[in-house]
Formats: structure tokens, C-alpha cells, sequence
């Protein structure tokens, strides 16, 4: 898997909280003229990701896109998502604040 990074606006942002897993967080990279992207984000770089953005800001995400579960049966579907590694704010993002 090859890493690679996302540039779009958070849309749909879902924050979750589990005892047994910690801070979880999904959300689509939306971008113009491309199809959005799923992302999710567990960990501590959840728990950062949740401290410092919301829905709408402009970031840059880097990551893997995430194959299907090798446990999942042929007739679920699988969209795919991509499991963020790291998160940035974009220098234009940065240039326009």
C-alpha cells in the first residue's frame, strides 16, 4: 500500500467515542470537480484531528486507501475508504488565514 495525500474540504464529519477503541472519526474529502473521498481516522491521530478541525475547514490528508476485508463476504459491498495517517493544513489554506 502507497501512501499518498488528499486535499478537499470535511463534509459529513461523524466524531465517535468508544471505551474499547478510543477516538474514532469519519468524514469525505470533498473536492471540486473530483468524486469525494471517505476517510477515517482512529488513534491519536483521532484525537488530534477532533481538536483542531470541523466541518467545512480545508485540510490535507495523508494515507493509504484501505483494501476490503479479507473476512467480508463477496456480496457486501465495499466503497473503500481511506485510513488517514496524517493530517496538515494546506499552504493555501495556511497563505489565505
Amino acid at each position: 500500500m502507497q501512501e499518498h495525500v488528499v486535499t478537499g474540504r470535511i463534509a459529513g464529519l461523524v466524531i465517535t467515542r468508544l471505551p474499547e477503541f478510543g477516538a474514532r472519526a469519519s468524514f469525505r474529502i470533498e473536492r471540486i470537480g473530483e468524486r469525494p473521498v471517505v476517510c477515517s481516522v482512529a488513534d491519536d491521530v483521532a484525537r488530534e484531528f477532533i481538536a483542531h478541525y470541523r466541518e467545512g475547514d480545508t485540510l490535507a490528508v495523508m494515507g493509504f486507501d484501505e483494501p476490503r476485508p479479507s473476512t467480508a463476504s463477496p456480496n457486501t459491498p465495499w466503497a473503500g475508504r481511506f485510513r488517514v495517517r496524517a493530517v496538515r493544513v494546506p499552504e493555501k489554506a495556511r497563505l489565505a488565514a
